[in-house]
């Protein structure tokens, strides 16, 4: 069971990966978007406006598809070895697996309504003069809430970020620094990519 958890690459990999990773994108695409969450990045799962299953769709595949694009890049800069894209790729789409469960955690009707409830509590707190000090218990009150609420969110990312990084080093044969610092550097980036083209996304169908 640990090694499914936490190394399910040493498992699974190639084709069946890719189709399993894929099937786990439409899924947690679906559930998103019955709940009104969105993906819009890479590492980003929130609440936001109705919009239609084929763009949720899209936001878990350019997540995707940023990622493994970049870390390809790198991966084929740094390692001294030859590797399969496929395999690079299958494991990207599988790793993303435990968004599923932070989507499914944030649909718990109680989690979501308490989530949206302190969270439009907090903005409405905020003052308009910064100068002025926002210190009343019920703040503090929401604030705790939300930090609880969000922890198992958080846990699931880390959780996430360590199977990208592990089938990312497993595919290339890369350690130490120069794995974990392009695969950094990979996952910044395409946390910016992906929020631009999906914001883009957003663009062309409103406009349309």
């Amino acid at each position: 069971m640990k090694v499914w958890l936490f190394k399910p690459f040493e498992r699974i990999a190639g084709g069946p990966a890719l189709l399993a990773g894929l099937v786990i994108i439409a899924i947690t695409a679906t559930l998103a978007w019955q709940a009104g969450l969105h993906t819009d990045g890479v590492l980003d799962l929130h609440f936001g406006p109705s919009a239609a299953w084929w763009t949720l769709l899209l936001q878990g595949l350019i997540n995707w598809l940023c990622l493994a694009v970049l870390l390809l890049a790198m991966g084929r800069w740094l390692s001294r070895g030859r590797f399969r894209s496929l395999d690079l790729f299958a494991t990207q789409a599988l790793a993303r697996w435990p968004m599923l469960l932070g989507v499914a955690w944030l649909s718990i009707p109680f989690v979501a309504e308490q989530t949206e409830t302190r969270t439009k509590a907090l903005m409405e707190a905020i003052p308009d003069d910064p100068s002025q000090v926002m210190a009343p218990a019920e703040y503090l009150l929401d604030a705790m809430w939300l930090t609880v609420l969000a922890l198992p969110a958080l846990v699931i990312l880390a959780w996430m970020i360590w199977l990208m990084y592990h089938g990312y080093s497993l595919v290339t044969n890369l350690r130490g620094q120069r794995a974990v610092f392009s695969f950094v550097g990979a996952l910044v980036a395409a946390e910016v990519l992906s929020k631009v083209l999906i914001w883009l996304l957003y663009k062309a169908t409103s406009s349309g």
